[in-house]
């Protein structure tokens, strides 16, 4: 999106880069408001090891970013020229700093999303720096950036949260230096694929892979900083930064150059072996390429002499020889060749074979692609195995043999890198994984506290029932909640049997939260409604939720509050009205307390509020709207506090209201209409009209009248109300 320049800045007599925007046509949507982020976000970072920057700016429609000159060129130019395994440590760990500052700079911290050799540059000192924040974000309170959905940043080097789309923080930065080091160690990164769709599957699945033995003090650190889960890796650069030290200071080192070019293949053969070999693709790409149409030239030019042949022949070659012919014009392009009939015959052979494994099946197939790119009959097999090997891994999941799921899904991911359903199936199999330990967990929890424990219970309700969110049709959950149910269904038939009825309706309650459907809790319910207290109970019940109603005990405290009052009453009668009224109004007023709360900014408030009626029970369409109108809010915040932070920086600029597209008052005007009220937008639009005057009120003095006349409008223009401004502006005239 940008060009980069060499240039001599004369006013401090230094070299810079400048890198422009806009020169290869207009920029697309996004791309200046990122330029401008990236400006703002490097700026803000000093540290020796990130790349400074001196100055932003814009002319015309071009954008610029002045930038401190890196003359030591990148990371994958140094490996070129060889880098010894001490020095890939020294570099890492200045780069794992630089991270470290960045995720703690100021008020907030900023992750980098896009760590890559690349971005890594040398100063003639040989110190390492990081560059290019432009895809950063900037880290919320909980040390979290990034909105969930997005993916930006180069594949090979992605942290499995960022190849998902997910929240990240700074160990995903971690991560992908952790890609580099590798990279560096091995010359090849980790995982590989033809799209970022494949890449980040394999990110998302394959194991962390092993280093050879001459690297083997290297593996730990490798196993922290790739581990799939961001509480499994270093937490910080700094604790990353320490590992590397310590293992430094072990001299545990092997003593070996690693260079990336071809030539230096014996060296690094020599003095670490070839694990450490990198090939040059691109060079062999070219000459693949180069034999091709050497080959073509030659096939037109032997089809040429056949059929002069057979002119001059009278067709003796074709009459006496016809498997010479064939042979011949099939290679020169002209008719059916056998090497592809071979390859379709092998390829089927090995479709219909059930030792063979899909890769050697799928392999057949592409070779005959390789030799008729248009061979149909080789597509639509491909595209049937595909599909055959998706049903697979659904009906396994469906199955829930999970083991077999992963299995075909790993298998189909080598064989289809660039099938993007197969991240979806890969999702599904991580919720069913999730389904299973959350099971396991709960299950345990129940044979060390029992069914009647209710606390426990309650918790294990709930448990299952998001099991079966996960994977829907859980066999095992069903059957849990279904033998919660009858526990506590026989508990209350026991309790209503002693006439004790209050007891009988709390165990109810839970019987009908397990499974609202079982048989027994009809009979239940009658036994409960021919106890002679069974009206007189729930008559109390209704009564105490009316005064918790009053004095605003809507959901809270637990056990001492209307909603759960409410759902008793329901438990023993269904169709109790009062008891389905008072639910309403309590939730009608959850609805306007949660607006109060939003109103007021109090988001972590409004969250609570929200988790605590899901846990009392209350609607699911109320409950999921509240959480929507908390999501909208959440987006409308971040948004103001952009166009704030963005506004502030065109002020600091001078583009008070120009340019018309991109103005601090523009900007400011539209977080009055997304955020009515707004004390900070409010000042600023102050501030900036007063600056319009105090510049009108210089080019008065300077004789400039009508250009002062000109601040001045737009000075009224930005605030109207001042009548001091008013009053000037008639003495002008």
């Amino acid at each position: 999106m940008a060009s980069v320049y060499l240039a001599n800045q004369k006013k401090f007599d230094r070299q810079v880069a400048i890198k422009v925007l806009g020169e290869h046509g207009p920029l697309p949507n996004g791309f200046r408001q990122r330029f401008l982020d990236e400006s703002r976000i490097s700026a803000a970072l000093t540290h020796p090891n990130i790349v400074r920057v001196y100055d932003v700016g814009e002319q015309g429609d071009l954008l610029y970013l002045v930038l401190e000159y890196i003359a030591g060129g990148n990371l994958n130019t140094r490996l070129e020229h060889g880098l010894r395994i001490i020095d890939i440590v020294d570099v890492v760990r200045e780069i794992s700093a630089a991270l470290d500052y960045a995720s703690q700079a100021s008020e907030h911290g900023y992750v980098h999303r896009d760590v890559k050799p690349e971005n890594i540059l040398f100063r003639d000192d040989g110190s390492a720096v990081l560059s290019d924040f432009g895809i950063a974000r900037v880290i919320d309170d909980n040390r979290t950036a990034s909105k969930q959905g997005t993916v930006m940043g180069t594949p090979q080097y992605m942290s499995p949260e960022q190849a998902a789309g997910r929240v990240l923080d700074t160990r995903s930065d971690l991560y992908s230096l952790g890609v580099v080091l590798y990279q560096m160690l091995t010359g090849d990164v980790p995982y590989h694929g033809d799209t970022a769709v494949s890449v980040g599957v394999r990110h998302l699945q394959e194991p962390i892979p092993r280093l050879p033995s001459h690297l083997s003090s290297f593996q730990d650190v490798i196993d922290r900083t790739l581990a799939k889960k961001p509480d499994q890796r270093f937490q910080s650069g700094a604790e990353f930064t320490r590992s590397l030290t310590a293992l430094r200071d072990r001299r545990a080192l092997p003593n070996a150059t690693v260079r990336s070019q071809v030539i230096s293949t014996a060296e690094i053969r020599a003095a670490a072996g070839d694990s450490l070999l990198s090939t040059d693709r691109d060079a062999a790409r070219t000459e693949r390429d180069s034999r091709r149409q050497h080959r073509r030239m030659v096939r037109r030019t032997v089809l040429s002499v056949l059929l002069v042949g057979l002119i001059a022949g009278g067709g003796y070659l074709a009459v006496e020889h016809p498997d010479i012919t064939e042979r011949v014009l099939a290679w020169a392009g002209v008719g059916e060749d056998p090497g592809i009939q071979s390859a379709w015959q092998n390829a089927q052979s090995l479709h219909q074979d059930p030792n063979q494994g899909l890769l050697a099946i799928v392999a057949g197939y592409r070779r005959v692609l390789r030799l008729d790119p248009e061979h149909g009959e080789a597509e639509s097999a491909l595209d049937g195995l595909a599909e055959q090997w998706r049903e697979a891994i659904k009906t396994a999941l469906v199955q829930d043999d999970l083991t077999q799921a992963d299995t075909k899904l790993r298998e189909s991911t080598a064989a289809f890198p660039d099938d993007a359903s197969l991240y979806q199936l890969s999702e599904q199999l991580s919720d069913r994984k999730h389904a299973r330990e959350l099971l396991a967990s709960t299950q345990g929890l129940l044979r060390s506290h029992g069914l009647s424990d209710i606390p426990s219970a309650t918790a294990a309700i709930q448990a299952y029932h998001e099991v079966l969110r996960l994977a829907p049709g859980n066999k095992a959950a069903l059957e849990e909640l279904n033998a919660l149910a009858v526990h506590y269904a026989g508990l209350a038939s026991e309790a209503a049997d002693f006439g004790d009825v209050q007891t009988s309706i709390g165990y109810l309650d839970r019987a009908s939260a397990a499974d609202p459907d079982l048989p027994e809790l009809a009979e239940v319910r009658e036994k409960i409604n021919r106890a002679t207290t069974a009206q007189q109970t729930i008559n109390a019940l209704l009564q105490q939720a009316s005064e918790y109603r009053a004095a605003a005990a809507l959901i809270n405290p637990p056990g001492e509050n209307a909603a759960e009052l409410y759902h008793r009453v329901l438990a023993t009668d269904p169709d109790n009205a009062i008891a389905v009224q008072g639910l309403d109004e309590v939730m009608s007023q959850l609805l306007v307390n949660a607006d109060q709360l939003l109103n007021q900014g109090d988001l972590v408030a409004t969250h609570s509020l929200i988790e605590r009626a899901s846990a009392v029970g209350m609607e699911a369409s109320a409950l999921n709207e509240m959480r929507a109108r908390l999501k909208e809010q959440e987006l409308k915040i971040a948004s103001v506090e952009t166009l704030l932070a963005s506004a502030r920086e065109l002020m600091e600029q001078g583009f008070i209201t120009e340019p018309p597209d991109n103005n601090a008052v523009a900007v400011l005007r539209e977080v009055e209409r997304m955020d009515p009220g707004n004390g900070r937008a409010a000042t600023l639009l102050t501030v900036a009209a007063e600056r319009l005057a105090s510049v009108a009120k210089e080019a008065f003095d300077a004789g400039l009248t009508e250009e002062a006349k000109q601040y001045l409008e737009l000075a009224l223009t930005v605030t109207p109300d001042v009548q001091q401004w008013r009053t000037l502006r008639d003495s002008w005239d």
